[in-house]
């Protein structure tokens, strides 16, 4: 019996009994088959329109090593670039096949950047095993090289640069020549040779610009039909050749028209709108390699070793790790990482981190993290993370562009027959048929969602604004409740001394310098409070009572009322956290303590309210609950709940944002329907967010009106180029449009996607 095509990658076979193509084409079906992935092949064919591609067989002889990462003990990761990605289908067969592996613990492919991340317990070496069965799938994996990545996008864009050059020189000429025949048909003569002569000029300037500036859509369109599947440069390019062909055949039988002016001017018309696109679409990695170029490659090393080893850092150089400061005072420009324009002190046991810069003096520093482990490596993770979404708009508007080329194809071929049937001009048929080619472009609705979404992320990003997941957004545009946690989020989360105006200065002298000797927060917190001298005392600490010295034959006291020795008729019982200070025989000072709302957060809150319910929870005891919650006007709130009962408070609500910092917000974070976290929160609060915002609350205000203008923006652009295929088709169909006009129409379309989602960086 003979097959007709490869089972694998679906291209023709010649001879008789044989099931694939070539060895590399049956080693990837097996592995398929063997790991149980099938279903590979049928969301090949119904999801994304396409055929797995023809397995090709290399030598690899690849350095690895230095993209691997030693995390700890027989924990390893290595992140790869993986060259052969088509669509969806690729990434999940990519993914599960490594997770068919025991060893692999996380295995993630960005579609964005082609990024494939493996994490694995076992042996270094086991890599290897890892990238030979991908590559057996018929993909290349190259070691992470972001150089590599940009220089192969800058040749793309300068290539398609130079087909808009060559083809714009050949329209504006053969416009000219167009020009000069219309001008001759309407206002007077032109003799039949003198036409030929025109027409002979439009074919010599028209066939090697078509030949130049085309082979960049067909190209693509013949290595997609090689591999049994099809793309939008296939109609394009049907399009293109017919128009050229038809030129060329009005020619030779002496027409009064050719139309290799309309070819030239369709080829300018895709390319600008293919440009557009390309540089939509890198600036969803613009952010991204920004930020890696903010990672210094080199730093001097006085110790042998990567953690522990210590690193010598210039004044003006960027700090290339985290770390610890062992020698030297300075300031650093921390803005890459916090967004704060105002250098900040270091000294000796401050933190450093990569990406800032030293300004004033060398520094030593002991290396607690470096590369992709740092704050800002983690920062370019989150990035990549928010690709990674699939959000129910993207997966909207790739169903739609899975059935476009058949339905297109089927339409051309219909309407080519019914004018042909109609008026028996196969060259009037052929030009219709082409217009609806060509107008039928779905440049507009494959621009519709991601280009929301670019400008959406960036414009947050600019602000401090992380999207840790792609459908946040989406979210937020549906959520009725905000829940906040309290401290360090609505507050500061630092106690404040609130009635040191009513404490005498030499007082507040003797108080701060028993404060100096103690690291406890409250000690701290008075401490700040004084920038005065210090007085260098004999301080005695008493467990769990507070501190006490001599001064000038004067005992003093700080700390509980008990070890004051408090008069019962001064005890208030406010709920306000205090200690007292006593100086020998005078009487005590209460000392109060808050932890303050933020500057901020009225405004906040007040904005919020008119919109949403709002609500308080909190851990903290009901006194200080009920008093940030007056004070920032919000009727609900509850205190003294447990991290299970905030749980199930949120896992109650529907369509609710959390907002929290800490680790009893952590579950909550991740239950909610969507959440935030700022900055200043521990890993485990930021790791369950979908949305890290820094500096203040004004960037939940900025995140939630990004949110709604993009979900508004993304329903226009959906809605518009559905609306423009609706209404330019059967124009197209009817024969009211030649292939130029349908060019320029089809640009136009994506155009207007572009300017109308731009409208979101207004302010």
């Amino acid at each position: 019996m003979k097959n007709d095509k490869c089972l694998h990658c679906n291209s023709k076979i010649s001879k008789e009994n044989i099931k694939f193509c070539c060895f590399g084409c049956e080693s990837a079906f097996k592995i398929i088959n063997a790991l149980n992935l099938n279903d590979y092949y049928s969301y090949c064919k119904t999801l994304y329109n396409t055929t797995p591609m023809k397995v090709q067989e290399f030598k690899n002889e690849l350095n690895y090593q230095n993209s691997i990462k030693h995390i700890f003990e027989k924990q390893f990761e290595i992140n790869l670039l993986v060259e052969g990605i088509q669509c969806g289908s690729c990434i999940w067969l990519i993914e599960k096949t490594l997770k068919t592996d025991p060893l692999v613990t996380h295995a993630r492919v960005n579609l964005s950047t082609n990024r494939l991340h493996i994490a694995w317990n076992g042996e270094k070496n086991d890599y290897l095993k890892f990238i030979e069965i991908i590559q057996k799938l018929g993909y290349k994996l190259l070691p992470v090289d972001h150089d590599i990545t940009e220089d192969k996008d800058d040749i793309k864009e300068k290539s398609i640069l130079r087909g808009i050059a060559v083809s714009g020189f050949a329209t504006v000429q053969l416009m000219m020549i167009v020009m000069g025949i219309w001008f001759a048909d309407n206002f007077g003569s032109m003799g039949e040779y003198t036409r030929k002569i025109l027409h002979l000029f439009s074919m010599i300037i028209a066939i090697p610009c078509i030949i130049y500036s085309g082979s960049l859509f067909f190209k693509n369109a013949f290595s997609t039909l090689k591999a049994g599947r099809n793309n939008m440069d296939v109609p394009i390019s049907i399009g293109i050749i017919a128009t050229t062909l038809i030129s060329i055949e009005e020619f030779i039988r002496g027409g009064d028209y050719t139309y290799f002016d309309s070819a030239t001017m369709l080829i300018l018309a895709l390319l600008i709108g293919r440009s557009l696109d390309i540089h939509s679409r890198h600036k969803a990695r613009e952010k991204a390699r920004q930020l890696i170029l903010q990672q210094s490659n080199t730093v001097t090393i006085f110790e042998d070793g990567k953690l522990g080893a210590i690193a010598f850092v210039s004044v003006g150089e960027k700090i290339p790790v985290d770390g610890v400061i062992l020698e030297g005072k300075s300031e650093v420009d921390n803005s890459l990482i916090t967004g704060e324009t105002t250098p900040i002190n270091v000294a000796e046991g401050d933190y450093v981190y990569a990406g800032t810069v030293n300004l004033l003096v060398p520094i030593k520093i002991r290396i607690t993290k470096f590369g992709d482990s740092t704050v800002l490596g983690e920062i370019i993770k989150l990035i990549e993370i928010a690709e990674q979404g699939r959000a129910k708009y993207v997966m909207l508007a790739d169903r739609i562009a899975g059935y476009y080329t058949p339905v297109v194809l089927l339409l051309s071929a219909l309407t080519f027959i019914g004018w042909l049937i109609y008026n028996y001009d196969a060259i009037n048929a052929l030009l219709n048929a082409v217009a609806v080619l060509i107008i039928t472009c779905p440049c507009a609705l494959g621009l519709a969602v991601p280009i929301v979404q670019i400008i959406a992320s960036s414009r947050l990003m600019e602000r401090g604004i992380l999207l840790k997941s792609q459908d946040a957004l989406e979210k937020i545009a549906n959520i009725k409740t905000i829940v906040f946690d309290k401290t360090g989020t609505l507050t500061y989360g630092k106690l404040k001394l609130i009635n040191s105006q009513q404490i005498a200065d030499p007082t507040m002298q003797l108080i701060a310098s028993l404060a100096a000797k103690s690291k406890h927060p409250i000690s701290i917190a008075l401490r700040a409070e004084y920038d005065g001298d210090i007085i260098d005392l004999q301080v005695d600490e008493i467990k769990g009572m507070g501190l006490s010295a001599k001064y000038k034959d004067e005992k003093l006291l700080l700390g509980s009322k008990d070890l004051c020795n408090i008069d019962k008729k001064l005890i208030i019982e406010d709920g306000v956290t205090e200690i007292w200070f006593k100086q020998g025989e005078k009487n005590p000072i209460r000392l109060l303590f808050s932890d303050e709302i933020r500057n901020e957060a009225k405004l906040v809150i007040d904005k919020l309210k008119s919109k949403y319910n709002i609500w308080i929870l909190s851990g903290d005891k009901r006194s200080v609950v009920t008093r940030v919650a007056n004070g920032l006007g919000i009727e609900n709130y509850t205190a003294e709940i447990k991290p299970q009962e905030k749980y199930d408070f949120v896992s109650n609500l529907e369509y609710c944002m959390m907002v929290g910092d800490g680790l009893n917000d952590s579950a909550a974070l991740k239950k909610a329907y969507v959440s935030m976290s700022p900055s200043s929160a521990i890993d485990i609060a930021q790791n369950n967010a979908d949305i890290i915002y820094q500096k203040d609350l004004f960037g939940i205000l900025e995140t939630i009106e990004v949110a709604f203008k993009a979900d508004q923006l993304v329903k226009q652009n959906l809605s518009m180029a559905i609306l423009y295929n609706i209404i330019t088709i059967p124009i197209a169909i009817l024969g009211y449009i030649n292939p130029m006009f349908a060019a320029i129409a089809m640009s136009l379309s994506s155009l207007c996607v572009i300017i109308n989602s731009l409208r979101l960086n207004r302010k």
